[in-house]
């Protein structure tokens, strides 16, 4: 069971490096194309950087597995 465990930390890690890198390349691509925050449309290299980031978002950024307890917890509700 603790190899599970370090294997969703390892996983839950990696997740989070991969994408500060892509949100580190969208900063510095708005600053580049003087696009400001809210927009997410602009030249169309930004907009490749952009899409590129949002295409790899993982959502609540912990991977869970499914186990007994969690798929118990979703039958009830």
């Amino acid at each position: 069971m603790a190899g599970h465990s370090v294997l969703l930390a390892a996983v839950s890690v990696l997740s989070a490096c991969q994408q500060s890198y892509f949100a580190l390349h969208v900063g510095k691509a708005r600053l580049k194309y003087k696009i400001t925050a809210p927009a997410v449309s602009g030249s169309p290299e930004f907009e490749r950087i952009f899409r590129a980031h949002f295409r790899f978002w993982p959502g609540p950024g912990v991977h869970v597995c499914p186990s007994r307890v969690l798929l118990g917890l979703f039958r009830s509700c």
